[in-house]
């Protein structure tokens, strides 16, 4: 086990130091570092990692070549078919190494959105208002700077309780007029075909409220090898699918009806009897007994768009409640999820109710990634230098995602008598990796040459002024009015 999880490992940092056209060895060096450097604050403290033996000003030029083509050693404008080809094949790289399935009869995706505040920048081209948590109440939920679509898989968990470990394999940024929602939906269906084992079994994608629009469910109903779950919030307004009578009628003008009636998510009295109600018992992380109950109605749909018409994407609705012990509710509303496609009933209850557990997963990506791998730390003032620094954030997270089976455990003098620790044949979690890389890098070696001190360049030349950089407006998508309001003459 120890032989092949190493041997993985070197094939996979053979893989990537081959993807990089430009400047592989400085590449790779500068993966090492971040993959084993906890208690840096910034990018250039990077440079100061034994594994990084080149001066900090090479991070720069890690950035800037590399999306530039093999045949090409000048920093031109690159095209959106170049950074897209680019992309694609590290998808390709990384779904390459998503593991078999064992137990499980499908494969599941995830796709969210998150943010990268940039402020304070403003010759960084295409900011905008975007969507950030705050814990201060009152504030309101938003940001200035950049927004990143993730796609990741999902890998079978051996228990319960193992880390939450993803598989991202995509990330692009989500330009100011563009739709977050449908760039991820579009990242899913590049990750399904990157590989043609994903295309053999059925496929399914989980998202959150923002994935329950009818241009998600029309997306997913034109693919016929997905399925798609996603949360609905408690006041949304679905329809029951609209039965024709056989009694003639006089028809009258107008559209044909086309939705039932009515379920009301927060008014009970609207719901028919659900189709299937599963219970089962289980228990918390603190190992207190809890009883789960899904209730199910297997036809419903919703209003739709001038995108997509919502009345042909039937869908399955669940409806989540969790009790206590002595029969209390845990949460105060229930959890409910829509489940579309044309496969969907090929899932049942609990593992729709699984896979959107382990969607949370995705969330602690994003916490590992911003606290320990400096993923919106990146201050430089390009936009294409920020969304490469996202990328090589992947691929050093791939990295600790192969070695976690090498891993050793590693603890702070403080941390010796938590329980985390004394389990030894626990799976490692990304911090316990993270901690012990620096080690297994030792051991295996890196495909990186070594350093060859150059003459020192010429630098900049006597009288050579500096152009300053443009400075952008903040991107503000309000609506616009009407176009006859518009014409004031």
């Amino acid at each position: 086990m120890l032989i092949e999880t190493l041997t993985h490992l070197k094939n996979f940092r053979d893989k990537i130091y081959y993807f990089f056209n430009h400047r592989r060895d400085a590449s790779m060096e500068l993966i090492d570092a971040l993959s084993s450097t906890a208690s840096a604050k910034s990018i250039v403290e990077l440079s100061l990692n034994p594994l990084h033996h080149r001066n900090y000003c090479s991070i720069t030029r890690v950035l800037s070549e590399f999306y530039l083509p093999k045949w090409s050693f000048k920093n031109k404008e690159l095209s959106s078919s170049i950074k897209d080809q680019k992309n694609e094949e590290l998808t390709k790289i990384l779904s390459s190494y998503c593991p078999e399935l064992e137990k499980r009869n499908y494969h599941v995706f995830g796709v969210d959105c998150t943010a990268n505040p940039r402020l304070y920048a403003p010759t960084v081209s295409d900011r905008s208002f975007v969507h950030a948590p705050t814990v201060i109440f009152g504030n309101k939920p938003i940001t200035i700077g950049h927004q990143y679509s993730i796609a990741a898989y999902f890998p079978e968990k051996i228990e319960d309780r193992s880390p939450p470990w993803i598989i991202p394999l995509s990330c692009e940024r989500i330009e100011s007029s563009q739709n977050g929602v449908n760039v991820g939906m579009e990242q899913i269906k590049k990750c399904i075909e990157s590989q043609a084992s994903f295309k053999e079994k059925l496929c399914v994608s989980v998202g959150d409220s923002a994935y329950s629009n009818p241009e998600c469910l029309g997306f997913v109903q034109k693919n016929p090898n997905q399925a798609h779950i996603s949360r609905a919030r408690n006041n949304r307004n679905f329809y029951y699918p609209y039965k024709p009578t056989n009694e003639l009628k006089k028809r009258k003008k107008g559209r044909p009806k086309q939705y039932g009636d009515l379920h009301k998510l927060n008014k009970e009295a609207t719901w028919r009897e659900p189709d299937e109600i599963f219970k089962f018992d289980t228990k918390s992380k603190k190992d207190n007994p809890q009883i789960i109950e899904i209730e199910c109605w297997n036809s419903l749909v919703m209003r739709g768009s001038q995108q997509e018409k919502g009345s042909d994407c039937v869908f399955r609705l669940m409806r989540v409640r969790v009790y206590k012990e002595d029969g209390t509710f845990l949460f105060k509303r229930p959890l409910w999820l829509i489940v579309s496609g044309e496969k969907r009933m090929e899932l049942s209850l609990l593992d729709v109710f699984t896979i959107y557990r382990q969607r949370f997963d995705l969330e602690h990506f994003f916490r590992f990634g911003k606290t320990r791998l400096l993923m919106n730390k990146s201050q430089t003032p390009d936009s294409t230098h920020e969304e490469v620094w996202w990328q090589l954030v992947m691929i050093s997270y791939m990295q600790l995602y192969l070695a976690r089976n090498v891993a050793q455990n590693m603890p702070k003098p403080w941390e010796r008598s938590l329980p985390i620790f004394k389990e030894h044949a626990r799976e490692k979690s990304p911090t316990q990796v993270q901690n012990d890389f620096f080690r297994i890098i030792q051991e295996i070696g890196t495909p990186a040459q070594p350093l060859k001190p150059r003459k020192k360049s010429k630098g900049r030349q006597k009288g050579q002024l500096q152009v300053r950089r443009q400075r952008y407006a903040i991107v503000s998508k309000k609506k616009k009015p009407p176009e006859n309001l518009l014409d004031t003459g």
